[in-house]
């Protein structure tokens, strides 16, 4: 007896199935991986090794102190008043953002000669949560 073996071909509608769970898979983890949330550090934090984080772009939680109005203000740390970082923000700052507000700042920071700086990109009023 011979015995015939048969190639099993993927149907049209077999093909499409794939295909759409394969499409719906990728799009929910774009949506899982956007929604993650990222890593934001404290100024202290940022302090304890600067040189680290020297050049990248991060999102540093402070209290808002030294803001005159300007592009220019202190971002202090939340436990440590003493700890600082300037930061320059040259767009429009987000509705109730002033002196004693907790944000948290993204941008690129620097450290030259002793100085943590960072550079906005945008702001968030209030303190994210960790959950």
């Amino acid at each position: 007896m011979e015995e015939s073996k048969e190639k099993k071909k993927i149907s049209e509608k077999q093909l499409k199935i794939i295909v759409f769970v394969v499409l719906i898979a990728v799009v929910v983890g774009y949506l899982v991986w956007g929604m993650t949330p990222e890593k934001f550090y404290e100024t202290s934090e940022i302090l304890e090794n600067p040189g680290e984080f020297d050049g990248q772009e991060l999102d540093i939680k402070g209290i808002v102190s030294n803001w005159n109005m300007t592009s220019n203000f202190t971002l202090t740390d939340s436990n440590d008043y003493n700890i600082t970082i300037t930061a320059t923000h040259d767009r429009a700052f987000p509705e109730g953002f002033g002196n004693n507000e907790t944000i948290v700042i993204r941008g690129v920071f620097t450290y030259t000669n002793g100085i943590g700086h960072i550079e906005s990109e945008s702001i968030q009023i209030g303190c994210p949560s960790k959950y």
